[in-house]
């Protein structure tokens, strides 16, 4: 038996939670930095140290301190067969296998790998070859010269993003989508090779078919056109004079195009911190021909480094972007469910996400006037990064808030501007999306260049509709007769499954849309005697392990259905369990609520007993971004959702007087 079971058996509950809860709220504040934020890393797997790697060598860029770390991170991914997976038991993942490949080679790391090498190349060879790549992964390999530019999707059709007079706009895609466009389309218009490029070194991974044509002289048109750029000789022109000289005979759309991937720069040079859309976004200015001398380039890579590189003693992390003020957010709202008060770090981290609201109304557009490819204005909202200061999204702003709830007559005019922003982001349908509003047409996700799941639209979802209802009712003190409320629950009720639960967009899917849906539900009053209501408590019931866990696996994401882990996860069982508390908080029926504080309190056990000084161990993916491509595991959720679900169950425990 665990020592913490024994302790269990022989004190009590109450004592055993308290005791965890102590040590966790140590534990999390002993995170926290000197400027009060939360930086935990946001880890999305070796896809973007390979991209960091291999961009960085494009730009010619030499950072062995950088570059280094990533490298033997890759290395120690790689698994015994030779594949890079996106999560635990997916299968190898061919274009994360393939950039992976790409970054050793470029370093010369196979020569004491063979075995995994010959392994590797037999992997991507068998399902089809650089070909079958990614578009993004293509991208880059084309920039280097291994695959030809017409492999992607023409610029000349795609083009009509930017026309005057066309039925899809960039505005129409999200956001995250929108910022990676544009540099994708000036590198293939132009054609782009970079000029760090010697000669190709995956040729022997170009499958020689009757539809695959055998790539053997890549420098060819690419490299006549390379030449012609250089004659140019550009390299010492100022911005404005070389978006204008270079662009003119290239046609309105281009020049667009260009203008707005330079206005969506951060004032880091960043597009919104994301790391692939910023090193596209370099490497377009060198296609451009703009100064390699320009400040921008050292001031966006410096950034790039500080912000979204981290390391330790035995490897290294570029992060897709930093998760800062989401971390944040929910750090100080675990500290305040756990009773700290109005203690200085829970001060601090509430004045460091004022800090970072968005307050400036500022309308971005392609051009001046142009308000066709307008953005949401921004007043009062919060984005995900600590370096994205343009676009803000709903998710983070309700966090900020519920963070901010306690302070909300100290700051007022801070909370005011958030829940106006918020309840404006509602769309038409009743429910809200993350970054776009009324930015759900299906058909988007069917442009031929798509290809990768829900990267085109943001429709509504149960994840954050649960959790802006939730917040308006219990937070912001709207009536349930409130029109908004009437439409978001309606919503909510409409998309629930036939088994019960709901499918949350952005966490692992079932077992967190139940969770965020269930509390909306909970805060609207839904009688339990409902039907929504018991089919959710049916399901999450059902699919509570036996050891009084939670764990769902990314394979729900992929396949569009529940699949278990093989074993309990803690920020699972932490959603798990709320959910449960949750339910009982509703439920009316004796027999009902000593089943569900049973279900309850095996799942606080579990958490009790894997628990290892106020924290638990965790390397699963529980949040999820582009289904099979990428999905998230952020370190910091060990150390907040089970300490909140606890904090809730202590709640439960003096209720039932026990």
């Amino acid at each position: 038996m665990h020592s913490a079971e024994k302790r269990y058996s022989t004190s009590t509950a109450s004592s055993l939670v308290q005791e965890t809860i102590s040590a966790g709220i140590r534990r999390l504040l002993a995170s926290q930095q000197r400027d009060g934020a939360f930086t935990d890393c946001f880890d999305t797997g070796v896809m973007s140290d390979a991209q960091t790697v291999i961009s960085l060598f494009l730009l010619g860029v030499k950072d062995s301190d950088w570059t280094d770390p990533l490298l033997r991170r890759i290395e120690r991914k790689q698994r015994s067969d030779g594949v890079w997976e996106v999560y635990p038991g997916g299968g190898g993942d061919l274009s994360t296998t393939v950039e992976c490949y790409y970054a050793l080679e470029l370093h010369g790391r196979w020569q004491q790998a063979s075995r995994l090498e010959s392994a590797a190349t037999k992997f991507i060879k068998n399902h089809g070859g650089l070909k079958n790549c990614r578009n993004l992964t293509k991208v880059f390999l084309a920039a280097a010269g291994e695959v030809p530019w017409s492999w992607l999707p023409s610029p000349k059709i795609y083009s009509w993003l930017f026309a005057d007079h066309t039925p899809i706009r960039l505005s129409q895609l999200v956001m995250f989508t929108r910022l990676h466009v544009p540099p994708m389309l000036v590198l293939s218009s132009l054609r782009y090779i970079s000029k760090a490029v010697k000669s190709p070194v995956l040729q022997h991974l170009v499958m020689k078919n009757k539809s695959v044509v055998a790539y053997r002289r890549p420098f060819g048109r690419e490299h006549a056109r390379l030449a012609l750029l250089k004659r140019m000789g550009s390299s010492r022109r100022t911005e404005r004079i070389h978006t204008v000289n270079t662009t003119q005979s290239r046609g309105k759309r281009f020049n667009k195009c260009i203008s707005f991937m330079l206005n969506e720069r951060e004032s880091d040079g960043t597009l919104a911190g994301y790391h692939s859309a910023t090193f596209l976004l370099l490497l377009s200015l060198r296609a451009l021909q703009y100064s390699e001398k320009d400040g921008m380039f050292t001031v966006t890579l410096d950034s790039m480094k500080k912000n979204l590189y981290m390391h330790d003693d035995e490897a290294g992390h570029q992060q897709t972007c930093n998760s800062y003020i989401w971390n944040t957010a929910i750090a100080v709202q675990a500290l305040e469910t756990a009773g700290t008060g109005d203690i200085p770090p829970v001060r601090l981290g509430v004045e460091y996400l004022l800090a970072k609201q968005q307050v400036t109304a500022n309308m971005q557009g392609i051009t001046a006037g142009d308000r066709r490819f307008a953005l949401p204005a921004l007043a009062g909202a919060w984005g995900f990064s600590s370096n994205n200061h343009k676009h803000p999204d709903t998710d983070d702003t309700v966090s900020c808030l519920e963070a901010l709830y306690p302070f909300r007559k100290d700051y007022k005019g801070a909370w005011q501007q958030g829940v106006q922003w918020l309840l404006a982001m509602q769309n038409n349908d009743g429910g809200w999306s993350a970054f776009e509003r009324n930015s759900g047409k299906k058909w988007l996700e069917w442009i031929p260049a798509n290809d990768m799941k829900r990267s085109m639209s943001d429709p509504s979802t149960s994840d954050i509709t649960g959790r802006v209802l939730e917040f308006i009712l219990r937070r912001a003190g709207m009536p349930r007769s409130h029109p908004v409320v009437v439409r978001a629950l309606d919503w909510l009720m409409r998309h629930q499954n036939s088994n019960g639960s709901w499918f949350g967009r952005w966490g692992t899917p079932y077992t967190y849309g139940t969770w965020c849906a269930v509390r909306a539900l909970s805060a609207a009053r839904v009688s339990s005697s409902g039907a929504a209501m018991e089919k959710a408590k049916e399901w999450v019931v059902a699919h509570q392990r036996l050891d009084g866990g939670f764990g769902e696996s990314c394979a729900s994401d992929v396949e569009g259905r529940y699949v278990p882990t093989f074993e309990s996860i803690s920020t699972q069982t932490a959603w798990g369990l709320d959910t449960i508390i949750h339910l009982l908080k509703q439920e009316t029926q004796p027999n009902q609520r000593k089943r569900l504080y049973e279900a309850a309190d095996r799942a606080a056990r579990w958490l009790l007993y894997s628990a290892r000084d106020g924290t638990w161990e965790e390397s699963f993916p529980t949040g999820s971004a582009f289904p099979g491509s990428l999905h998230i595991h952020y370190e910091i959720y060990p150390k907040v959702w089970p300490l909140m679900a606890l904090c809730r169950y202590q709640d439960v425990l003096r209720t039932e007087g026990r």
